[in-house]
């Protein structure tokens, strides 16, 4: 059976469709673990060719990996990425939905037939087989989001609930902002220093490249930006909005050491 369809376990959970507002999703519908199931083998059916698909789109492993190039993304790219990932989370779970629809219409279908349909239409192994000219839904799809209600403000405010960037290890985080408060232009050598070692562990599970590269700069970038004394913050965070200097580790530390970018 089609509800019975397991992914590898091995996979990487985003690969696997494990998004947070899936996961909620599956536990709100009447049997949606099932219809995430069955939803997940029509999907893999159209994958690479290498894996049994079609090679049409597959596209639960689309959102997964435009997520890992998130964060290799300059600002705009991103910008542009995350739109696309949330919208292909929300087609997503509307499949899931629409799969826990035809489930249901299914099963209704097979209970309002008469026994005398029953015995015309059952196949030897026991399963009522109803002729595609002979089958009536009870309702719209659109009738059944609207017993449903909970799940349209679900996607809507759920959708966007991923893990954007990584997180800085807390006691690194604390060494980088004690330095900076201690005497931060003194410091500056050490916080740089501190900043890559620190990137170098976060992004040890990313292959040699010029993307790790990449996302090395925008973390060091960022992460400065983070623990600027105050007054320096303001000044550089107005120079960046009228876009004097551009959020660029060697911009913001020309800023910080010359006053100029």
């Amino acid at each position: 059976r089609m509800d019975r369809y397991t992914m590898d376990p091995a996979k990487d959970p985003l690969f696997r469709g494990e998004f947070e507002v899936v996961k909620t999703l599956v536990s709100t519908l009447k049997d949606g673990a099932a219809a995430k199931n069955e939803c997940d083998k029509v999907i893999d059916k159209n994958g690479t060719p290498k894996t049994g698909g079609t090679g049409i789109k597959q596209l639960r492993e689309n959102i997964a990996e435009s997520k890992l190039s998130y964060e290799i993304m300059d600002d705009a790219a991103q910008a542009f990425l995350k739109m696309k990932i949330m919208d292909n989370i929300h087609k997503y779970f509307y499949l899931i939905v629409f799969t826990a629809y035809i489930r249901e219409a299914a099963d209704l279908a097979r209970e309002s037939c008469t026994d005398e349909q029953k015995a015309a239409l059952t196949l030897s192994g026991g399963r009522c087989a109803i002729p595609g000219d002979q089958l009536k839904l009870g309702k719209t799809f659109v009738a059944f989001c609207e017993e449903n209600k909970a799940i349209r403000d679900l996607i809507d405010t759920g959708k966007g609930n991923l893990q954007w960037e990584r997180d800085i290890p807390p006691a690194a985080l604390s060494n980088l902002e004690s330095l900076a408060k201690s005497d931060f232009k003194a410091n500056l050598g050490k916080i740089i220093h501190d900043i890559y070692q620190t990137a170098h562990v976060m992004f040890s599970d990313m292959p040699q490249g010029d993307h790790k590269k990449r996302a090395k700069y925008r973390f060091a970038s960022k992460t400065l930006m983070r623990i600027l004394p105050p007054g320096l913050d303001k000044e550089i965070e107005g120079l960046i909005e009228k876009k004097s200097i551009t959020l660029d580790l060697y911009e913001i530390l020309g800023q910080c050491t010359w006053g100029k970018a």
